[in-house]
């Protein structure tokens, strides 16, 4: 039986003292540590050499491209604030100038608010005075007065009522009342025998041949042809002194106007006051006919001044 050969065994070291097995048993730990701390070191080594680096950058002269652009842009920024102001001044001017105008045209209404209302008051002056000129209750003059002279006045009167009634439709009427020179007008104007008694023209007034007994005459008044029934109105206001019939008239109405006027009405088919009354300028007194010394239905209208006859065409304008 052959013996086994024995193997010398490998010389391990193995560690004597108890801080040699400490650092025996964490050996690999140590290590690990030991390479984690020189990491670190490295990054921060290469921390402070870039923080270096870039405070050398700062420190350093900007590149001549970079000065440049800096440049065009800060004179690109002056140009545009020059231009804001240029447009902030000429926005300003404009609306100055707007308000200028503004200015001016109110100024131009104001002026023509003063001369309308100055042209008011000179028109109401004008009204005024012309009312005072006229509107007198003083009649004509006994010692001189002539059918002309009437008929003056009454155009006058009548030229002035047309411009109060003119005046009445304008807005400025509103400020002024006239109520008391209109009543004036018409009181001046009532009596005086100025209204037309029925349509129609003023015709046969002169000498003519008589229509019934054919010879040559004065005819003292015009004859009016209308229809039968035709109102007829009194040419102004007075006195009637006469309203009845004769085989010449027919049926007829007198009126006394109180200034040296008389108007007749002849060949009436009604009469509608008598003897005494009295009327209105304007007022129905009778009706249009055909009695008396007639042909056909018309109005005889005469028109005398103190005792003269007078062509009805004179006086009668209304």
């Amino acid at each position: 039986m052959r013996k086994k050969r024995s193997v010398p065994a490998e010389s391990v070291v193995r560690p004597t003292s108890t801080s040699q097995k400490a650092v025996y048993l964490h050996r690999r730990a140590i290590v690990a540590s030991a390479l984690a701390l020189l990491l670190a070191g490295s990054g921060l080594l290469g921390f402070l050499l870039g923080k270096g680096h870039e405070a050398d950058a700062a420190a350093a002269p900007a590149p001549a491209g970079v000065t440049g652009v800096a440049a065009e842009l800060a004179k690109q920024e002056d140009r545009c604030a020059a231009v804001e102001q240029i447009n902030l001044q000429q926005e300003l001017a404009a609306a100055q100038k707007e308000a200028d105008e503004l200015a001016d045209s109110l100024n131009r209404q104001q002026d023509e608010i003063a001369r309308q209302q100055e042209e008011m008051e000179n028109l109401e002056e004008t009204i005024l005075d012309a009312l005072m000129a006229n509107l007198t209750e003083k009649t004509i003059s006994r010692s001189g007065p002539t059918v002309a002279s009437y008929a003056e006045k009454a155009k006058e009167l009548l030229s002035l009522s047309r411009k109060v009634k003119s005046f009445e439709k304008t807005p400025e009427a509103s400020e002024i009342d006239l109520t008391d020179y209109k009543a004036a007008i018409s009181r001046q104007l009532a009596n005086i025998p100025t209204l037309k008694p029925i349509p129609g023209k003023l015709d046969g007034y002169g000498y003519r041949i008589h229509p019934i007994y054919h010879y040559r005459h004065f005819h003292p008044a015009v004859d009016m042809g209308a229809p039968t029934g035709t109102p007829i109105k009194a040419a102004g206001g007075g006195t009637v002194i006469g309203a009845g019939y004769n085989s010449s008239a027919g049926r007829f109405v007198k009126i006394n106007h109180g200034n040296g006027f008389i108007t007749a009405y002849f060949h009436c088919s009604k009469l509608y006051v008598q003897a005494g009354d009295r009327v209105d300028k304007g007022e129905v007194i009778a009706a249009v006919g055909n009695t008396g010394t007639s042909t056909t239905p018309h109005l005889h209208f005469e028109v005398t001044f103190y005792g003269s006859p007078v062509n009805p065409r004179n006086i009668i304008m209304e």
